[in-house]
């Protein structure tokens, strides 16, 4: 204990006679304010004033503990000046001791490249662990020694590095071999859990225990801290702590690093954990600045068991475990994915992030059963088996281009239509997908579509092959359709003496009109092109 045996270290207030006898008031009850030393007075008014009147016991020493330090080092200053009390606590070259390992390495409360945990030693009842002990572990510089004698030159905490040659030597007791000591890391967690070749043989040093730096932060009962907790803190899967709990920067939001993975934090969404694959995918995607913002769910396993997956603000990102492909999807394809029952939906799980269509109208998301498409500011989607028909149509660069509406179930529970830029498409179990577009598809509609006489397309618009003219087929007839007859339904028994005839390229060429409603005086006829049919009693035709 060289380095700390003889050097001199900044203490806090003393305790009150109270409680140096073991007496404790309660701190919700009314302070004499008129006892006690100006030192003790300020404490008491300074704690309550970063707190509040109502708070618990851990609180409020964990409060006192620190503004006593700093009252015990500038107590004018303090009083006077704005900062917090931290800045009290910091160092400079001359008190002897070295500096944290956050102040020489970026920020990070982890040993810097070419030093290893050497050793370690503790601080009882520390405020920057809600009064728990804290542990502060060398980091000794490997051999050769990369490094020479200077002060950390911050502002706060500038105290002396790569200095002060000695070692405790509980951690990595198998290098024997090492140089002074670069820095300092301090945590909360035991040595022990924080480097498993660290053994429980314990120094204790009370006059580090406010020691502090700008970069290092307190575990006091955040809601980071209780995640951290709860997650199993240094021994569960997200391990040490490699960055304390700091603010983000955007001014919503806090963070805090460990070994495996990040917990964050805001007042709207809570604290929640991303770890492995998924934070590496959150962090290309801008992390808490990107277009997710913050998680708002724990890195979780889906009930299916195919992936991992974390919700954010604006999104998720799964982790398809059989293929190892990790995929982002942002808002609005999240929002509409889950509107359709998310992977449990049509569409399934997604096999894609989001691409820019190539006649730059369009973004969209593939998935194992479809696609989303965000196009003039409308977001719809298209599913099977409409969309591989579509696709083999070439897709939006095809006659029907963008849906224009999702899947619409019908009402007479045996199928479903979906409308296109260039038409509609028409699907039953018995029918398949169909598509039907221009004056046929407008017929169709202006005849009650699948719940009129027509019932569901049985085939696509197609040319007749003479030319002129296309038609389509359906459960209830055919409709023919021209640039100078328009487009016509034949049905019944009439189709059948139609087809017989020679269909449209026969003797009387295309409809140019629908067969007469019933009870029409004088008779039910169709016109066609070159003539007339007769519908007559009992179903039978005749030219008329």
């Amino acid at each position: 204990m060289t380095d700390l045996l003889s050097r001199s270290a900044r203490t806090a207030a003393p305790a009150s006679g109270l409680e140096a006898q073991g007496v404790h008031r309660d701190p919700s009850s009314p302070d004499p304010i008129g006892s006690g030393s100006l030192a003790q007075r300020l404490v008491h008014r300074a704690a309550a004033a970063l707190g509040g009147s109502r708070t618990s016991r851990r609180s409020f020493l964990t409060r006192t503990a620190v503004v006593g330090s700093a009252l015990a080092v500038g107590p004018i200053d303090f009083l006077l000046k704005p900062g917090t009390a931290y800045g009290y606590v910091c160092g400079t070259c001359s008190d002897g001791w070295t500096a944290f390992c956050c102040t020489v390495n970026g920020g990070r409360n982890v040993c810097p490249p070419n030093s290893f945990v050497a050793g370690w030693w503790k601080a009882d009842n520390a405020a920057y662990c809600c009064g728990s002990a804290r542990y502060i572990i060398d980091c000794n510089a490997t051999c050769p020694t990369q490094c020479t004698c200077r002060c950390a030159g911050d502002s706060c905490d500038g105290r002396r590095t790569c200095c002060n040659q000695f070692r405790y030597g509980q951690c990595h007791q198998e290098i024997s071999c090492y140089g002074p000591v670069v820095c300092r890391v301090a945590t909360c967690t035991p040595p022990w859990e924080y480097d498993p070749s660290c053994t429980r043989s314990s120094a204790t040093d009370n006059r580090t225990v406010n020691h502090g730096a700008p970069c290092l932060g307190t575990d006091c009962g955040s809601a980071i801290a209780k995640k951290y907790e709860a997650l199993g803190g240094a021994t569960g899967f997200l391990g040490a702590v490699v960055t304390p709990e700091g603010p983000v920067g955007d001014g919503r939001g806090r963070r805090a690093r460990y070994r495996g993975g990040n917990i964050y934090w805001t007042a709207k969404t809570g604290a929640f954990e991303v770890h492995g694959k998924i934070l590496d995918e959150y962090g290309r995607q801008g992390a808490t600045g990107g277009k997710l913002g913050y998680p708002t769910s724990d890195t979780r396993t889906s009930s299916l068991g195919k992936s991992r997956y974390s919700n954010f603000e604006k999104g998720r990102i799964y982790e398809i475990l059989e293929t190892g492909a990790v995929i982002t999807i942002p808002n609005p394809f999240f929002t509409k994915h889950e509107s359709l029952a998310g992977v449990h939906g049509v569409l399934r799980y997604p096999t894609s992030g989001v691409r820019a269509a190539s006649d730059k109208r369009s973004t969209y998301v593939n998935f194992e059963h479809g696609r989303i498409y965000s196009v003039d500011k409308r977001v719809v989607e298209l599913h099977e088996p409409l969309f591989s028909a579509h696709e083999d149509r070439k897709g939006v660069h095809g006659e029907f281009g963008y849906p224009t509406t999702d899947l619409l179930k019908l009402g007479d529970g045996r199928g479903s239509s979906q409308w296109f830029e260039g038409g509609t498409a028409w699907y039953s179990a018995a029918t398949g997908p169909q598509f039907l577009s221009g004056d046929i598809s407008n017929r169709y509609l202006a005849g009650g579509h699948a719940e009129g006489y027509l019932r569901y397309p049985t085939s696509s618009n197609q040319p007749v092959g003479d030319g002129r003219g296309t038609f389509a087929t359906f459960e209830g007839g055919n409709i023919y359709a021209t640039s100078t007859t328009g487009a016509h339904e034949v049905r019944g028994t009439l189709l059948a003496y139609y087809l017989d005839s020679g269909g449209p390229t026969g003797r009387l060429g295309y409809p140019t009109g629908e067969l007469d409603p019933p009870g029409t005086a004088g008779g039910r006829f169709q016109s066609f092109e070159e003539g007339r049919l007769r519908y007559g009693a009992g179903g039978v035709v005749t030219p008329a």
